[in-house]
């Protein structure tokens, strides 16, 4: 069996992606142009250049540069139907897709309403033309913790319109999880679930204080949860879903290659890792990607693909009878491709 074809073919649901960081590079180049702002790169090639980090600081800053690239309620429709474009060709089926809202909100100047009107169009045309289909994690910035209540409110008002969860990202470091933690008490009293980025750029200590505080129900990253058996163990006990995202864990130097990735050990703890792309564009990846580093450097096989797709799925807060629906399509789609490898 070809590992990588298989990788690349199964169905899949991503968990961990930012839609601002999954424009295509030629459409940003596009929409710099169409809206006036001056990107430091011209062409393609400049913009790989342009997305070599630093660090986690400089990379806060390329992502505030490449958002204020959007202006217009058609540019985040353009956005969200080519996310749904790329779904398709790596047969994502479903995905929680992180968005930014407040920072969007400060740039254009538009209201939440009309970005997220434009988002919405552009995710009906990806569902109409691909068959693909998402929710909208809207988070706090830990660097603006006074837009913490202003995102809650908006995403509670706008839970008829797509939103499925309160995220948190931003420089984790610098901005403990203490300081939101009335903000996700409220989310939590609302029903509302929270996902918020922890273990990334901080240690064990960090998520220790997101589980207490925060009551996470998944984790944006977690990898450095390996540090602490103890947390680990916490963490295996109660099936807390971990957001891996080893390419980009690398590029931003949490680690400084693959093998250094603990990846492996949290699976094989018996933790429950789902792997996703981040940011894809700025890490020169995608899902499919991520899912032949498994096999590369992880040395994962065809049965083991298999489950990370079904625990993206099983993480998911999709309804219990759409996740039931679309596993059974799911396991039907592994057998063929099974088959079709082994024929």
């Amino acid at each position: 069996m070809n590992l990588h074809e298989f990788a690349r073919g199964i169905p899949k649901v991503e968990l961990h992606v930012h839609l601002e960081g999954s424009i295509r590079p030629a459409t940003l180049l596009r929409l710099a142009e169409r809206n006036g702002f001056r990107l430091p790169a011209q062409d393609e090639e400049g913009l790989r250049d342009f997305y070599r980090f630093r660090d986690f600081a400089h990379f806060v800053a390329i992502y505030e540069t490449i958002t204020g690239c959007l202006r217009t309620p058609d540019d985040y429709r353009l956005i969200a139907h080519e996310f749904g474009g790329d779904c398709a060709r790596q047969h994502v089926r479903y995905a929680e897709v992180t968005f930014t809202v407040v920072s969007n909100q400060r740039l254009t100047g538009l209201p939440w309403q009309a970005i997220l009107e434009g988002l919405n169009a552009g995710r009906a045309q990806a569902r109409a033309d691909f068959g693909v289909d998402w929710g909208w994690v809207f988070d706090i910035s830990r660097d603006y913790p006074e837009t913490q209540g202003q995102v809650l409110e908006i995403a509670l008002a706008a839970r008829d319109r797509g939103v499925v969860a309160l995220g948190l990202g931003g420089t984790e470091a610098e901005f403990p999880a203490d300081l939101f933690e009335r903000t996700f008490a409220r989310a939590r009293e609302a029903g509302l679930p929270r996902v918020p980025h922890s273990g990334e750029n901080a240690g064990p200590e960090s998520v220790w204080t997101t589980l207490r505080l925060l009551h996470a129900d998944r984790l944006g990253h977690g990898v450095r949860c390996v540090e602490d058996p103890a947390l680990v163990e916490r963490l295996r006990e109660d099936q807390v879903p971990l957001e891996l995202c080893p390419t980009s864990n690398v590029c931003l130097g949490v680690y400084p290659d693959y093998a250094a990735h603990p990846l492996r050990q949290l699976w094989d703890a018996g933790l429950l890792v789902t792997v996703n792309s981040d940011d894809p564009p700025m890490f020169g990846t995608d899902l499919n990607h991520e899912y032949e580093v498994l096999v590369d450097h992880f040395g994962f096989g065809a049965h083991e693909l298999e489950q990370v797709s079904l625990n993206g799925l099983r993480a998911s807060f999709l309804p219990e009878a759409d996740k039931a629906r679309l596993e059974a399509e799911f396991r039907a789609r592994f057998a063929r491709l099974r088959g079709e490898e082994e024929g």
